[in-house]
This record gives C-alpha cells, sequence and structure tokens, in this order.
C-alpha cells in the first residue's frame, strides 16, 4: 500500500515546496521591486532614467528616424531631472539623461522647435553636474569595419576551450585581473540598458567559508577556491508584472559574460548555481553584506589554471536536439 501512495504524497510534497519557494520570491518582488516608482529614491529613479533615455536613445539611433517621436521621453526625462535637483541627488543615469536629452533638443530638426526652447530653459537652472568627458550621448555612427573589430580569428577555439575547472592554482587572483573582467563583462546588455547588477568579490577565507557553506555543489573542492564572485541583480529596477523574471535573465546574461571575460583572459572559472531554500537565502544575508533588494544569481569560483589539469568531458547535445525552424502554426 505504502508503494502505491508513496509517489502521490512525494508529487504533493514537491509542489508545496515549489509554491513556498516561488511566494518567497513572489514577496520579495513586492517588498523590493520597483513598481511603487518613488523617484525620490535615487537608485530606482536612475534605473527608470535609464529606461527612459533608453527609448530616446533608440529613436536617435534610426538612419531614417521619425522626426516627430522621442517628445514624450523628453519630457519624461525634464521631469526626472527636476527631481533629481529637488533631492540634490545626483546619480549616474540623471547626468547622462541629461545629455541625451542635450543630444536631441540640438537635432537639426528639433534645435529650432519651441519645445527645444522649454527644456533648454528649464536645464538651465537645475542643479545637475556635468559627466566627465565621454565620447558620445545619444547614438553615434558605427561603420562594418568597427563591427569587425570584434572578428575572432577562430571563435570555435575560444568558445570550444572554455571548461569549468573545480581545481586552480594555489594563488590568489590579481584585482586588476578581476576588475579587468568585470569592466569587460559590463557590456552585457540588460534590459532597456539598466545594468541592475550588483558584483560581490572576496578573496577572504573567512567570506568565502559562509558562502560556500550555503551554496550546494562545491565538495570536494570549495575549500581550496581562490576567489569568488556572487552575482546578483536589483529588483529596484523592475517595474511591472511583465518583468517579473526579467532580474533572472539580466542576471544570467551577465553571469556567462563574466565566464567569458575571464575565459579571454585566461583564468578559469566554475559556475556554482544558487538554486537555495529561502531559509538558507534569509540565513546567508545576516552573515554578509548583500544588499536586501538585490536577488542573488549565482556564485561564481574563479582561479589561475595549473599547467595540467583535468576537466569534465560534458558532451553537448546534438543540434538538431535544441534548433528548430519557426514557423506559422
Amino acid at each position: 500500500m505504502w508503494q502505491l501512495i508513496r509517489p502521490y504524497i512525494r508529487n504533493i510534497y514537491r509542489i508545496l515546496m515549489i509554491l513556498k519557494f516561488f511566494t518567497y520570491d513572489y514577496i520579495r518582488y513586492v517588498k523590493y521591486g520597483g513598481w511603487k516608482e518613488n523617484m525620490n529614491d535615487i537608485e530606482l529613479r536612475n534605473y527608470y532614467s535609464a529606461m527612459v533615455y533608453h527609448g530616446l536613445e533608440k529613436s536617435l539611433s534610426y538612419k531614417k528616424r521619425n522626426h516627430s517621436s522621442g517628445w514624450r521621453n523628453a519630457f519624461q526625462i525634464l521631469n526626472l531631472l527636476k527631481i533629481a535637483s529637488k533631492n540634490r541627488n545626483i546619480g549616474f543615469h540623471d547626468k547622462k539623461s541629461k545629455k541625451v536629452l542635450e543630444a536631441f533638443i540640438n537635432l537639426p530638426e528639433n534645435i529650432h522647435d519651441e519645445r527645444s526652447e522649454k527644456i533648454k530653459q528649464e536645464i538651465v537652472s537645475l542643479h545637475i553636474q556635468e559627466l566627465e568627458s565621454d565620447r558620445n550621448y545619444g547614438a553615434f555612427k558605427y561603420s562594418v569595419d568597427d563591427y569587425k573589430k570584434g572578428i575572432l580569428q577562430n571563435p570555435e577555439e575560444f568558445f570550444y576551450s572554455r571548461y569549468s575547472l573545480r581545481e586552480f592554482k594555489d594563488e590568489i587572483v590579481k584585482n586588476e585581473d578581476i576588475e579587468r573582467a568585470v569592466k569587460l563583462a559590463m557590456k552585457t546588455p540588460s534590459v532597456c540598458n539598466r545594468q541592475a547588477w550588483g558584483i560581490y568579490h572576496t578573496s577572504k577565507k573567512e567570506v568565502k567559508d559562509i558562502v560556500l557553506s550555503y551554496q550546494n555543489g562545491n565538495k570536494p573542492f570549495g575549500e581550496h577556491i581562490p576567489n569568488l564572485m556572487i552575482v546578483t541583480t536589483d529588483l529596484k529596477a523592475f517595474f511591472s508584472a511583465e518583468e517579473h523574471y526579467q532580474y533572472w535573465i539580466d542576471g544570467g546574461l551577465l553571469s556567462m559574460s563574466l565566464m567569458y571575460a575571464f575565459h579571454s583572459l585566461g583564468i578559469a572559472t566554475c559556475a556554482l548555481n544558487w538554486s537555495a531554500k529561502p531559509k538558507n537565502d534569509l540565513e546567508f544575508r545576516k552573515y554578509l553584506n548583500i544588499k536586501p533588494n538585490h536577488t542573488i544569481i549565482m556564485v561564481l569560483a574563479i582561479g589561475y589554471p595549473d599547467e595540467q589539469n583535468k576537466v569534465c568531458a560534458s558532451p553537448r547535445r546534438p543540434m538538431e536536439e535544441i534548433f528548430y525552424a519557426l514557423e506559422k502554426r
């Protein structure tokens, strides 16, 4: 009898656990998400500003653009800049949005528009510091030769040579190598270019021990990992119900970019998943300075490879099992 009902009990238990974990994610999204749109919060406002001015950037980037487009975004940016100026808490995207707005109103087709004149007058009265020199604002010309600079002589050699490594050289990865990889990975695309990431890094044993004690899957190599990163995304950056899963996507994109960035520098990595129980996630945050609004996406082990290494073969599925022709039903 027990053998008959056991599978049903197991399935009921799994469903209850799924509901519990979904509820935890739901509560975090409601508590920390940007859906309230409190523009006095500098972090939230800057994510929103990025979304708005990126819309204006897209309007500016078309070779055959609609000359009447972009004004709604332009006045939204102006309103956000007024809030920033009033609160005297100016962020990077506040400053960037001002530059994009200025590029928009100074377009040949806009410069004499009465709306441009109104915006110019209002900008002058705002206390928005200038950004340090930046090569471009809004949009710029980019030739096919510029694109070709990214072509690899042998892309197969680069992609097929990356393996997850679980045993590293007994040497801490240099800070300049860590920072270089992070800067490379920050070119990762994100929804509306919000870049809602938080990357935490350590090489301290006592900190690594805490992280690895809550991460499943690092035995028996965890204690020998030289450097660890925790990749997170900021829930404040996501404003609508349609974006309830977007932070996982953006965090996953950044994680893969980090692994390829390190690979390009000859540094090995191993992705350590963070499929943690709510209880573990809550306990973990008591010991480390992870912001409460940052959702943990994954942990990344980092280290220099030895002269000789052993790796999992990890065969790839046949392409025909995952690659489909998209057809109309």
